[in-house]
């Protein structure tokens, strides 16, 4: 099984964000129910068992949502995907205890945000210039609770099966 810890997001500025964004690049655009923060992609694994004790304690931990604010792009020259931020110094104790419960040597550094496209096709980096102000208000919030996530990919996107909470 496919398998990834993530937090679902909620972001009601989502179809005016896409609306807005749509003469800087065509992409893929993340269903709405799909928004979350990956804390960590686990892979293929025989069971999810290992994983749902190790990450037992995370449940003793009192959190709170985290703010989505601001966008950034990965890939350069030309960006390939399109997310929002949430403030790192929020999420990178939490993330930071993740790996050590599990025991796990994540392959990339983490740099927690909502994927919001996957840029297929890029016009401008006009959109870095945008000053609409809703853009400078809180976007949208990723929730508390992270779970164990069963993905399957489709050729129409992915299905999101929670197997665990934390």
């Amino acid at each position: 099984m496919r398998l990834f810890l993530g937090s679902f997001a909620t972001v009601p500025s989502y179809h005016q964000i896409r609306y807005t964004m749509q003469p800087y690049f065509e992409g893929k655009w993340v269903e709405p129910r799909n928004l979350h923060l990956t804390w960590l992609f686990l892979g293929e694994r025989a069971s999810a068992d290992p994983i749902i004790e190790a990450l037992e304690p995370l449940k003793q931990i009192q959190r709170e949502p985290l703010t989505l604010q601001g966008f950034g792009t990965f890939g350069k020259p030309k960006p390939k995907v399109f997310f929002l931020k949430t403030p790192s110094q929020h999420a990178l104790p939490l993330y930071h205890h993740i790996i050590e419960l599990l025991g796990e040597k994540p392959s990339k550094p983490f740099h927690p945000h909502i994927t919001l496209t996957r840029i297929k096709c890029f016009h401008s980096f006009g959109f870095k210039q945008l000053n609409h102000p809703w853009m400078h208000q809180p976007l949208g919030t990723v929730e508390p609770t992270i779970r164990l996530i069963e993905s399957h990919l489709t050729p129409s996107g992915p299905i999101y099966i929670p197997l665990a909470e934390f």
